[in-house]
């Protein structure tokens, strides 16, 4: 396994598929590997030498809003199967001659029409679940106009997607997601593909007993941390950290109803702003609430030292989200909900604390209690990071994956002995 190729639609630091995919880069070239990207292009990309190969882009939000039918063709021919996409995997194929591929989020703007053509060359295929977009049309097991956890497409029902108008409460987004997953179902997307990974097992077991996989078709493979994260954090400057994308689904509207409710709690907010009328939304912050824009590197490891504590009060399944396991390195305790792949990182009274999804007034006595208790906040941040050190080691997960891609390559698909 001397050459891996890495496949993300998104080639800059963003969300947790593209930290996990430069993570991975810097681990497998770390321990001798050879390592290359595929994914579509932006002007936010960090350079690479094969970006000459990398899919157009595409903008969703505004085909979608014209909804036209010739806009429906071009959104429907580029997610379900893109030729030129193919086309264009088939030629980084050629230059690079990758022993392996490894999938990561590349779902509506590349399309599963790249693991055809790594099948048609006998390249071996893995893929890691960063959503439940093969369980889910929606994407995140919720209906966005309600916020509330939905799982009614189970066993491949996905005109339940249309019938609740899950998608952006549209009937059409739903129902074009919905067409989506049925043809990729038909197309046998899944049969394509030696191993699926899931950061978190809460992950693998909604794969197993939603959609039907095998148990020997899901490996459990916790996300890592690398090992310069790892600190034991800074001068505690008293304020409850919120590090992620400003939208509904990472419970934004609860934590400023919290914020409301513990007037006295300082609260710091760094992410990607994704409501509307960004400029409305900062004048009306709570008195307590900063917002300090969108951080990285330094900028973010400062905040999140000097922080007391992390806040994530997520309404949707989480799977294994870095905002939590990032701040664990930090030796930092988290609030987050108690939902989905984050009680399995959180335990509470012990690396944080766990709190109600959308129930503001459980949030903000937790937040209360962090901030009246700095001990005990620091006590619970120390077991995190001890925590983090074990679980979450860049050698554990090197280890194991390297295990996963020679059962794959060796042609060990369906093999029991592989780790789940």
């Amino acid at each position: 396994m001397k050459k891996i190729l890495l496949v993300n639609t998104y080639h800059f630091r963003g969300g947790g598929d593209s930290t996990y995919t430069f993570n991975l880069a810097g681990l497998l070239r770390g321990k001798g590997h050879e390592v290359a990207f595929f994914g579509m292009k932006d002007a936010r990309n960090v350079p690479d030498e094969h970006e000459e190969f990398f899919v157009e882009p595409i903008d969703f939000r505004k085909l979608n809003d014209r909804r036209s039918l010739r806009d429906c063709v071009s959104v429907l021919s580029r997610v379900i199967y893109s030729r030129e996409n193919r086309r264009r995997f088939s030629k980084i194929l050629d230059r690079f001659n990758p022993d392996i591929v490894h999938l990561q989020n590349i779902h509506g703007h590349i399309s599963p029409s790249v693991i055809f053509e790594a099948n048609a060359r006998g390249v071996p295929v893995v893929w890691t679940l960063h959503d439940y977009k093969l369980i889910c049309p929606n994407t995140h097991l919720l209906v966005d106009s309600t916020r509330q956890v939905c799982e009614a497409c189970a066993d491949a029902r996905y005109y339940r997607a249309v019938l609740k108008c899950c998608k952006k409460g549209s009937r059409l987004a739903s129902g074009m997601a919905a067409l989506e997953a049925y043809a990729h179902r038909w197309m046998h997307v899944r049969e394509g593909v030696g191993r699926f990974l899931t950061p978190s097992g809460f992950l693998r077991e909604k794969l197993l007993r939603l959609a039907g996989f095998a148990a020997e078709e899901v490996v459990h493979l916790p996300l890592f941390i690398p090992p310069e994260m790892f600190t034991n954090g800074g001068r505690d400057e008293g304020y409850i950290l919120f590090m992620a994308k400003l939208d509904s689904i990472k419970g934004l509207h609860v934590l400023l109803d919290a914020c409301r409710l513990a007037p006295s709690v300082r609260v710091v907010l760094a992410g990607r702003l994704e409501v509307p009328h960004a400029e409305k939304f900062i004048a009306a912050l709570p008195e307590n609430a900063t917002y300090v824009g969108m951080k990285h590197g330094e900028e973010l490891n400062r905040l999140r030292s000097q922080a007391r504590a992390v806040v994530l009060p997520s309404v949707w399944y989480e799977n294994q989200p870095f905002t939590i396991i990032e701040a664990f390195a930090a030796g930092k305790a988290v609030i987050a909900s108690d939902l989905g792949g984050m009680t399995e990182l959180v335990l509470h009274g012990r690396r944080g604390l766990l709190v109600p999804p959308d129930d503001a007034h459980s949030l903000a006595n937790a937040m209360q209690w962090v901030a009246s208790n700095p001990p005990e906040a620091a006590r619970m941040g120390q077991d995190a990071r001890r925590y983090a050190a074990g679980e979450h080691a860049a050698d554990v997960h090197y280890e194991r994956l390297l295990e996963i891609y020679k059962g794959v390559s060796d042609g060990m698909r369906g093999h029991r002995d592989l780790p789940v």
